[in-house]
Order: structure tokens, then sequence, then C-alpha cells
């Protein structure tokens, strides 16, 4: 048994099929498998990390990004600290998207923190979104940071799971 400090709810969301599920597992189980089946509604994990000596619950929310499950989302945002806001680097529709996505946490969530998250950059051949635009969207969206990630090679997966946890942090102990 885990004895812990804090329990950070972070929420995974963004269209569907832009990776959420495949970035969850990823850094849960250090997994990654194509052709994952459609998140229903909303999918919990949890992972425990040691941030600057303090022992933290990271409770992962992986929220379904189709559009039949928006009127059951807004139940989900309550109590989360953070989100890992992404998108397909290889479909500029995702990102196109993400205005909506980023609107409906802070209307849901005023005080959520963002972080925009390009993923699939294994995929270099199919961008879509340069890597310019996305840090200049995540900027004029007031996101604490944006990184690019993949899934499937594992690449940057934890940073964006632990900075988002390390922001959270540091929010929350300047409030003590």
């Amino acid at each position: 048994m885990s004895t812990y400090k804090y329990t950070f709810k972070i929420l995974l969301l963004g269209d569907g099929a832009v990776g959420k599920t495949s970035l969850v597992q990823r850094f849960i189980h250090n997994k990654f498998q194509s052709g994952y089946l459609m998140t229903i509604g909303m999918e919990p994990y949890s992972r425990f990390e040691t941030i600057k000596d303090i022992r933290i619950c990271l409770q992962l929310w992986d929220i379904a990004g189709q559009d039949r499950f928006a009127s059951m989302r807004q139940i989900f945002f309550k109590g989360s600290l953070g989100a890992l806001v992404t998108y397909d680097i290889t479909r500029r529709q995702s990102f196109e998207n993400l205005k909506t996505w980023i609107k409906e946490a802070q209307n849901e969530s005023p005080r959520i923190m963002l972080m925009l998250v390009g993923n699939k950059n294994d995929l270099e051949d199919l961008r879509d979104v340069s890597t310019e635009e996305g840090k200049k969207f995540a900027e004029d969206s007031g996101c604490i940071g944006f990184i690019e990630t993949s899934a499937k090679s594992g690449t940057n997966v934890a940073e964006a799971f632990v900075t988002m946890g390390e922001e959270i942090l540091k929010s929350v102990e300047s409030q003590d």
C-alpha cells in the first residue's frame, strides 16, 4: 500500500482517435497496441509519482472524444486540476477542434491547467500541423506548456504527464 500526500485528477481531452488511450496505456503500462477500441464515456487510471520528494497519485481520466459523448462529459470535469488537451499532428481537423476542447474545459473547470499535446510525432512524413503552430496555439490559449509525443515509440509520454503533475504541485504548494 502506497502512501501519498496528494491526488491530482488529470483529464485527457481531444477528438476521438488522437491517441489519448494510447498515451495513457504507454504511461501506465509501458505498452502500445494499434487499434484500441473507442473509449465509451471515461476510463480511469492511476499512477504514483514522486515529484520534488513528494509522493503523488496521478488520477488520469481518459475522456471519450466523440461528439455523441459531449453531453455526459461535463460530469467528468468536477475536481479536475489539469488536462492534457491532445491532437493528432497528422490530422489538421483535430488541431482545429482544440478551441472547442479548451473552451469546454475552461467553462466546466475555470481554474484547470491545460497542457497542449501533439501526438503521433513518429509519423513525421504525414505531419499536417507544424510544431511551431502547436507552440503558438498553446501560448495563445494560455496553456502551461506544449509537447509533442509518440505513444507508439514512447517519446515524451512520461514527460507530458510528469510535467503536468509538477505544475499542479507548484500551484497547490503555493496555496498552502
